[in-house]
């Protein structure tokens, strides 16, 4: 019997309210460093405390889900992350308003890694690849309607960030209806379940979190200097929100064709990982003005396909899903802290973007070889001799 759809809905709507929170302040980066009287530097810990509190939270999320019901944590996670986001509109000073963004960013973390796993419990197969990449897909899809919305917003009191609250709501009202489902509990007792170490140096645990370095490190990088490598080249106008509404269709498309067509998790990651590898790699040499134009979009959407498909492969071959997810996403978001920094190093160093490209392309072109260990068989003595 299938779970009711609010149950396979929630997580969806709730994580769009996460990705609005963790998008808005990079809309309005001039208005907010006046208001609070910070530079680039200090604005850009606002980001940084959100990032690294998201993989704070992994650990002590893991072995929540190893014992409680997936929508009973998601509940609670989500009523914590919608009176957070709403405080951060309130903080009188730049150091109490870091406080509380890393705060938030605990609770977002959590919120990220229990909604997976919810959906986790609740398909299988290239249902499970669907849910996944559309879950991903909202996630950017608040992010877009932060960039959207955020220059009306910061110019009321409260506002900016209590959007996010409010837009958690609906899903909030959903997981309260079915707080006594069991339809998203442990699917075995934790004592009988594999051990952490198992599951962290488990072939496909590894591999999904590989690729979800490469795939989250390429994406937070392009949105975070996709605008001023435009600028360079002397194209303007509103590239944040048109990559992550990009971003939005590339993962909820990705996660389809998974499901619709005979490619599966490992085809679209290695097709994936092999276009954004080949894509940065040509950016790097920076030739051509028609390809130095159209290739950040192009590997944009590349790494956004398969999203879902990463969360799909952590959690195949393990009972301990929660364990698998929160190992991958902490993996991606240190990638996510650590790449980005990396990039505007080197830009500063070298006067362009060619570093941090080939950097983008050596990640991409890690996965595609774990992902091409994974599946092409080993040659055993027994096997050679047949």
């Amino acid at each position: 019997m299938s779970a009711p759809r609010g149950l396979r809905l929630a997580p969806h709507l709730v994580v769009a309210s996460v990705g609005y929170v963790l998008f808005a302040y990079a809309a309005v980066p001039g208005v907010l460093m006046d208001e609070l009287g910070v530079g680039f530097a200090a604005f850009g810990l606002l980001m940084s405390a959100a990032l690294g509190a998201f993989v704070v939270a992994q650990a002590p999320t893991s072995r929540l889900l190893d014992r409680r019901g997936a929508t009973e944590l998601l509940l609670y996670g989500t009523l914590v992350h919608a009176v957070l986001a709403v405080a951060l509109d309130f903080t009188a000073t730049f150091g109490t308003l870091l406080a509380v963004r890393f705060l938030w960013g605990l609770t977002g973390g959590f919120v990220l890694s229990v909604g997976a796993t919810q959906i986790s419990r609740l398909a299988t197969g290239g249902t499970a690849t669907r849910e996944q990449g559309v879950y991903g897909g909202m996630l950017t899809l608040g992010g877009a309607i932060g960039f959207l919305a955020a220059p009306t917003l910061v110019t009321v009191p409260v506002g900016l960030n209590a959007l996010g609250g409010v837009l958690a709501l609906p899903g909030l009202a959903l997981l309260w209806r079915h707080r006594s489902t069991d339809a998203t509990s442990p699917t075995t007792d934790p004592a009988a379940t594999d051990s952490v170490r198992r599951v962290l140096t488990h072939p496909t645990v590894v591999v999904a979190s590989l690729c979800y370095v490469a795939v989250i490190a390429s994406y937070i990088t392009l949105s975070t200097f996709i605008t001023a490598y435009y600028a360079d080249i002397g194209v303007v106008g509103p590239l944040n929100a048109a990559v992550l509404l990009m971003a939005t269709l590339g993962r909820a498309f990705g996660g389809t064709i998974v499901w619709s067509w005979p490619v599966g998790d490992e085809g679209l990651l290695a097709g994936s990982t092999a276009v954004g590898a080949v894509g940065f790699g040509v950016l790097a040499l920076g030739s051509g003005s028609a390809l130095l134009l159209a290739l950040p979009l192009v590997a944009m959407v590349a790494v956004s396909l398969p999203f879902g498909a990463t969360y799909a492969l952590a959690t195949r071959e393990t009972d301990r899903e929660g364990t698998a997810i929160a190992t991958m996403v902490a993996a991606g978001n240190v990638a996510a802290l650590v790449v980005p920094a990396l990039t505007g190093a080197l830009r500063d160093a070298m006067g362009s973007y060619t570093g941090g490209f080939l950097v983008l392309a050596a990640l991409n072109l890690v996965a595609l070889v774990s992902v091409a260990v994974l599946v092409v068989p080993r040659w055993s003595p027994t096997e050679a001799s047949v």
